[in-house]
């Protein structure tokens, strides 16, 4: 028979959550690296605007102060956001790390079990070798008398 382990269903969870972790550290990975190119962007637009400003001779100055003071906030946001990613990022890994665990603890003690079990298996099946061996030198044995008691009342 083969070895069932009680568990199963719990360390096919634990792995499942392991999978998921791993998903949501890719899925904050594309956040951050999306962060980046919208920081990029947006500085170039600030860098953009503030050189416009100057071409102008600021003649449109507060027009321009009110756009820049609006980008500066969003590119204030997204570092904040990025910061935020990372920060997510570090709790995710810390979250897989202990699925990881988590899991590698089931599987050890999953060989362990599996291993008692065969080695019970393997026990009893020398028992049971033992057991038909015996059974066949006393039957043996048996015979031998009997066919050695029957020579001997041959022998009378």
């Amino acid at each position: 028979m083969a070895f069932k382990f009680k568990l199963e269903k719990i360390l096919r969870m634990r792995h499942e959550a392991v999978q998921e972790m791993l998903a949501k550290i890719q899925e904050i990975e594309k956040k951050i690296n999306e962060t980046r190119v919208n920081i990029k962007v947006k500085h170039a637009e600030i860098k953009t605007n503030q050189e416009e400003m100057i071409e102008t001779n600021y003649q449109y100055a507060e027009g321009y102060l009110r756009v820049l003071k609006k980008l500066n906030k969003e590119f204030e946001k997204l570092h904040e956001d990025l910061a935020q990613f990372k920060q997510d990022r570090v709790q995710a890994q810390k979250d897989l790390l202990d699925a990881r665990m988590k899991a590698e603890a089931l599987e050890k003690l999953k060989e362990k079990q599996a291993e008692e079990y065969y080695e019970e298996e393997n026990r009893i099946e020398q028992l049971e070798t033992d057991e038909k061996v015996s059974l066949k030198f006393a039957t043996d044995m048996l015979k031998r008398q009997q066919e050695e008691e029957e020579d001997d009342e041959a022998w009378l």
